[in-house]
């Protein structure tokens, strides 16, 4: 769902998947304009839906935590994760990166299976799979600002922070990406001139590498604030009530997947020993989920007022 441009407390539900801008990365223009001038408009369309679903995806994964993407901004070669999704796991951060090759993948598998099924649908299907499956396969590469990239900067800060305090675990995972990328980088470099030498001028080879040296110094990344799923204006129109009865030790990431969309949330909330501590209402979840973190336990909040 798109929506206006707005702050956190916006009033955006767990469903929405973005709000704010649309921002077109300049490279991807390019490789659009190279595309028309060459006769391949078609491929150029098939990777702007692919990339399109490819980014839907990571706020679509990021939604499912309460997290809303402020903008969704078309690259050459698919999405940017932000390098600190505030108060998320690396795990977590690892799902979401992943999110968007895995949705590539699952639709160059039902071409795939397509054509299995039909045979006479390949003509009118290739590009759309061949553009699928490139994105998938590019951000999967272990580079900055690809989603491979995120994801192993992610498994280094893991490594890392097992041993050193969590600044200087960042410090050197970002510095081994960097290098990782950079090498990446020269032996795309390379392929080019190689390429070029024999007669073969690859353009898209060398919009990719200046796509990954661009971002890889670049601080502007794609960014996701917590949602205000509170929907304080439920009662105004009416809505049915879903009631689920938890442990005080649920955390908040998992309160937020009883979010339902037209229901209105509220949890009773009991003790190891099923004592009754109270109900938290959906507004009250998002006021806690505010001022916490995404794994805070529940009975933090009742702790506030004892």
């Amino acid at each position: 769902m798109l929506g206006r441009k707005n702050d956190t407390k916006s009033g955006k539900s767990r469903f929405s998947l973005f709000y704010g801008k649309i921002r077109i990365h300049p490279l991807f223009l390019l490789i659009g304009l190279w595309h028309t001038l060459t006769g391949e408009l078609a491929v150029f369309i098939s990777s702007v839906v692919c990339a399109l679903l490819h980014e839907l995806a990571h706020a679509a994964q990021a939604a499912k935590l309460g997290y809303g993407a402020k903008e969704l901004t078309l690259m050459p070669y698919g999405a940017t994760i932000d390098m600190d999704l505030e108060g998320a796991s690396v795990k977590d951060e690892c799902i979401i990166a992943l999110a968007g090759p895995i949705c590539n993948l699952v639709i160059a598998a039902f071409f795939l299976a397509l054509w299995w099924c039909f045979p006479s649908a390949y003509p009118y299907t290739e590009t759309a799979f061949f553009a699928t499956l490139s994105l998938a396969l590019c951000n999967l590469l272990p580079a900055f600002p690809l989603d491979g990239g995120r994801v192993l900067y992610c498994i280094l800060y893991s490594i890392f922070n097992a041993h050193l305090p969590p600044a200087k675990s960042k410090k050197r995972a970002k510095l081994v990406s960097q290098i990782i990328t950079v090498l990446l980088c020269a032996a795309a470099l390379s392929l080019f001139v190689f390429g070029a030498i024999k007669g073969r001028v690859n353009v898209s080879l060398l919009a990719f590498t200046l796509f990954l040296l661009v971002g890889l110094f670049s601080r502007r990344q794609a960014s996701y604030v917590k949602l205000d799923f509170a929907d304080r204006r439920a009662f105004s129109r009416g809505v049915p009530i879903k009631h689920v009865a938890v442990s005080d030790a649920c955390t908040v990431k998992k309160a937020i997947s009883f979010l339902s969309d037209g229901q209105y949330l509220v949890l009773d909330v009991y003790d190891k020993d099923e004592k009754f501590l109270g109900s938290l209402t959906q507004s009250q979840l998002s006021d806690f989920f505010q001022s916490s973190h995404l794994y805070a336990p529940i009975s933090e909040y009742f702790a506030d007022f004892s």
